[in-house]
């Protein structure tokens, strides 16, 4: 009994260290990102997994922990996802089907929000749908050409 709970201690000292240093996270308040590593769920991939495919349903939220992730766009176009990272958002937003298809490109850690947590976490955290409009708006921007 004692081993399982310092065990799930560590585990989540470990969320948290991995969460607080994702760009959506970073220079939070310890006791804010306590409160948002409780809602994540960690899961392991190991490369070449497909983790989205794209025109699918928006299932939930995923930030990269360790690894690389390759986002393929409906266009052929691709772009490399890292540690820190975020994904997924757009189809909770908007509520249609996933724009691209993301698969592992090595062996992965993700956090995974369900999509029913995800407004409830921008509500009870402000700075982070602050810093999820952003990361959108740097995206645009790229799609664009602007940039």
């Amino acid at each position: 009994m004692v081993a399982l709970t310092f065990r799930r201690l560590l585990d989540t000292i470990l969320t948290m260290a991995s969460l607080a240093t994702a760009k959506l996270f970073a220079g939070l308040p310890e006791r804010e990102i306590r409160q948002i590593v409780g809602k994540f769920d960690e899961v392991r991939h190991p490369a070449g997994t497909e983790i989205i495919e794209g025109g699918g349903p928006g299932a939930g939220f995923l930030v990269v922990g360790e690894g690389q992730l390759d986002v393929e766009l409906p266009d052929g176009r691709t772009r490399l996802l890292g540690p820190g990272d975020a994904f997924g958002e757009m189809a909770l937003l908007d509520r249609e089907r996933r724009s691209a298809s993301v698969r592992a490109r090595t062996d992965v850690t993700i956090y995974w929000l369900p999509a029913w947590e995800f407004k409830p976490l921008l509500v009870a955290h402000p700075e982070v749908g602050y810093r999820l409009l952003e990361q959108l708006s740097r995206r645009v921007r790229r799609a664009e050409g602007a940039d």
